[in-house]
């Protein structure tokens, strides 16, 4: 075990397996059921060596909570987009961009005739729970608090942010009252950017382009209403209504047919 080689190998075994579930197996050897991590082995190690090698290997038996995951900003192919493309055309737009002093004070800029300053504008996101507090609170020995069961209505706050504060003074912000069937989406999102941030920031910042930053977020992103989408299909005659679509394509001896 105290080769780096066969941890990395054993590691990258359990971690492409998680969850898959194995089955298939001769009778002479092991079952592995790895969903739920779950293992029945016959005639091998005992678990309490299989626990010291997982914790060994940087494996946790623990209560799964919110916390840090890998979102593959090292990958890489994110490192050389990230030195190539962004932080470049980053430092091109520097000179454009618009600064304060520690007093919110605007840093006077020398720009060419014609061109715009720029203000960079972050967005961000994330949801509440109306029953959220402190896990962890100092309780008298005879005394013990009364907390609602539940997690109770969720919020998701959606808002925008500059250098000098919110967008807006906040009223950019978006408050939704989530769960059950509803969610945020790229249409809620959508909507808040033209009904409510580019008047803010056009009113907050006249004269100027807004530069702004988004979460690659799976909600954010969004289909045109009439794409091609086997979702809005029926497989069989009748059904529900689906939503019109524009015209397919497909090559037939090297001739495109319409469908």
């Amino acid at each position: 075990m105290d080769s780096a080689g066969l941890a990395q190998a054993i590691t990258n075994y359990w971690t492409t397996t998680y969850h898959i579930e194995i089955s298939t197996h001769q009778p002479h050897l092991p079952m592995l059921s790895i969903a739920g991590i779950h293992r029945r082995i016959k005639n091998a190690l005992s678990s309490r060596s299989a626990r010291a090698w997982l914790a060994r290997l940087g494996w946790n038996w623990k209560e799964v909570r919110k916390g840090i995951y890998k979102d593959g900003h090292e990958r890489d192919d994110v490192k050389q987009y990230r030195d190539t493309v962004f932080l470049p055309q980053m430092a091109a737009w520097k000179s454009r961009m618009m600064e304060w002093d520690e007093n919110l004070q605007l840093i006077p800029q020398a720009l060419e005739n014609g061109v715009k300053p720029l203000v960079f504008v972050t967005h961000d996101e994330s949801t509440f729970n109306s029953n959220d507090g402190h896990r962890k609170i100092w309780v008298h020995s005879d005394r013990a608090p009364i907390r609602k069961k539940g997690r109770g209505q969720g919020l998701h706050v959606s808002d925008y942010l500059t250098a000098i504060g919110r967008l807006g003074g906040g009223e950019a912000a978006e408050i939704l009252k989530c769960g059950g069937d509803i969610w945020w989406t790229g249409e809620l999102m959508l909507k808040q950017l033209i009904e409510k941030v580019l008047p803010l920031f056009e009113k907050s910042f006249p004269g100027c382009q807004g530069l702004f930053a988004l979460d690659n977020a799976k909600n954010h992103q969004k289909y045109a209403l009439n794409a091609l989408q086997s979702d809005n299909m029926n497989l069989t005659p009748g059904g529900k209504n689906t939503l019109p679509m524009r015209d397919g394509w497909f090559t037939k001896s090297d001739d495109p047919t319409i469908i």
